[in-house]
């Protein structure tokens, strides 16, 4: 009789055209490409055949087109009729204008945070920040990234508001370009630590207008480098 682990291992390797787009593995697909272009896996401008897309991930042709119009929807793809799907190449100034879209929703969010954020939860999120100076050190830009986007995310979830947490949530992938360089050296990468710590010791106060201010300064920050 066969393990799960050897029946797993037998559906991946079917035909993909044996696997239907159920919403769960256009979901799990989805999450899979979606980090990959987060990452950087997946630069921008790499072209993004669905076929190559199949063979390389075991997933069928429709969970993968269904989740790359997804991809799309979250202005992380395009999508052009007759010549296929690309990772978004985004340019200083369309970083820039995403910045500026950051700045009132995030502002708006850390306010919702530092009223109603729980005191657990602000500490479990310190503990985390406290990993990222040896991040840093190991010029781990995965890691990074991993680090920020949490930070962002448990900021969204203690101001309670999922609308939000939504706009915020895709504005913020959307900006992953900003990690596309050499960690090793960077100075930004320093301050950027720094101003989480500044943000989050406003929100441990639950003071609204110095968690503003802190949130501010950092998207400024980011702007500024996204020149």
């Amino acid at each position: 009789m066969s393990t799960p682990s050897q029946a797993g291992d037998r559906q991946r390797k079917n035909p993909p055209a044996a696997r239907t787009a159920s919403p769960s593995l256009t979901d799990e697909i989805y999450q899979i490409l979606k980090w990959r272009i987060l990452s950087m896996e997946m630069a921008p401008g790499t072209l993004l055949n669905e076929q190559s897309l199949v063979e390389s991930t075991g997933f069928g042709r429709a969970p993968i087109h269904q989740a790359l119009h997804r991809l799309q929807y979250d202005g992380l793809v395009e999508i052009r009729p007759r010549k296929g799907a690309q990772v978004k190449t985004w340019s200083p100034r369309d970083l820039a204008y995403l910045m500026e879209a950051r700045l009132p929703l995030e502002t708006a969010m850390v306010r919702l945070a530092a009223e109603r954020a729980e005191d657990r939860d602000i500490r479990t999120l310190r503990e985390k920040l406290d990993g990222g100076p040896a991040l840093l050190a190991a010029s781990d830009r995965e890691g990074l990234m991993r680090l920020d986007q949490e930070f962002h995310e448990s900021l969204a979830r203690f101001a309670q508001s999922p609308v939000l947490a939504e706009l915020v949530e895709n504005l913020h992938h959307r900006s992953s370009l900003l990690w596309y360089s050499p960690i090793s050296g960077r100075k930004e990468y320093e301050v950027v630590l720094q101003q989480h710590e500044q943000i989050l010791a406003a929100v441990e106060k639950h003071d609204p207008d110095e968690a503003a201010r802190a949130m501010s300064d950092h998207l400024s920050t980011l702007k500024s480098s996204a020149k």
